[in-house]
């Protein structure tokens, strides 16, 4: 069994279909199906049960994918190690991260410019999306690693929590007193609220309040773009929930009235997700390691505006 036929099976057992495999492999169906089935040959066990719709591992395939992924790790780590990028004074590389829009908002600017300054020959590519399209970047490789929620399936990806924020309702009226006012949605009056995408994981849960009644709306619009809903929020009577990393750094807080949450509890555990098979290099854990840093500024903030409020 070769690299190429590891990674072709890891793709199969990670897709649970041939043909979602070979387009992720840019092979025709055909030709990797012939890999798989001679690498069963080569061992004489059945690795995938193959049904009307997709593959489900045999117990021989769960065994072989729990060797395979170190191998494949090992394998990135060495060819980082050979091509004498541990040299952090000379760090050089391309990184190509995906990011949330309300990350890029509130803090990116912080940590982009003092990397950009401290690692000069670190080319970074930054893309912005929802979590649902940042997850699928990752799996596709467009991506090397992603910031988001916890995705539902792992599929063969790593996911390590590196923060836990907390939501806000923000907007540029006091529709609950004064700001950072502890805010109860559910006796909420009159509010005016701007909901996420509803086909995303945060905007899907928020529409779950509501219809709960845990949160109380009088009125409501769906915008799905974390730009124009903060511009709506931010010079209006309308409201927006959103993580506080996105509102944390605002130079200019006069006029915006940022509410933390009490009830309902509503979660956004931000996750690093990556391959299993394509761990970041030393250039991109510099960068997560500088994200992490921003993320404990960011609960130094939270704690100031916390207890100035009290």
């Amino acid at each position: 069994m070769d690299l190429k036929q590891i990674n072709y099976f890891m793709w199969v057992y990670e897709e649970r279909s041939f043909s979602r495999a070979a387009a992720k492999a840019n092979v025709v169906q055909s030709a990797l199906s012939m890999q798989i089935r001679r690498i069963e040959d080569e061992f004489g066990v059945l690795l995938f049960n193959r049904l009307p719709r997709g593959v489900e591992p045999t117990e021989a395939g769960r065994k072989l994918y729990e060797r395979c992924v170190p191998i494949t790790r090992n394998l990135a780590l060495a060819r980082e190690e050979l091509s004498g990028a541990s040299d952090l004074v000379a760090l050089s590389g391309v990184i190509r991260v995906g990011l949330p829009g309300s990350f890029n908002r509130g803090v990116l600017c912080n940590i982009l410019l003092p990397f950009m300054e401290r690692y000069p020959d670190v080319r970074l590519t930054i893309s912005e999306a929802y979590t649902g399209t940042l997850i699928d970047w990752v799996r596709e490789g467009s991506v090397d690693f992603a910031l988001g929620v916890r995705p539902s399936e792992e599929g063969g990806l790593i996911q390590k929590l590196i923060y836990r924020d907390r939501v806000v309702l923000m907007s540029g009226a006091p529709v609950n007193g004064p700001s950072f006012s502890a805010c109860n949605l559910s006796e909420a009056e009159n509010l005016k609220l701007i909901l996420p995408a509803q086909n995303q994981s945060f905007g899907s849960l928020v529409q779950s309040y509501i219809d709960k009644g845990q949160i109380r709306a009088a009125k409501t619009i769906e915008i799905n773009g974390t730009v124009g809903a903060f511009q709506l929020a931010r010079f209006s009577d309308w409201g927006v929930l959103t993580p506080f990393v996105s509102v944390c750094q605002e130079s200019d807080r006069s006029g915006m009235y940022v509410y933390p949450i009490v009830s309902p509890e509503i979660p956004f555990d931000l996750y690093l997700v990556y391959d299993k098979r394509r761990p970041p290099n030393i250039a991109a854990r510099q960068f997560i390691a500088a994200i992490e840093a921003e993320m404990r500024v960011v609960d130094g903030i939270w704690h100031e505006l916390s207890a100035s409020a009290i």
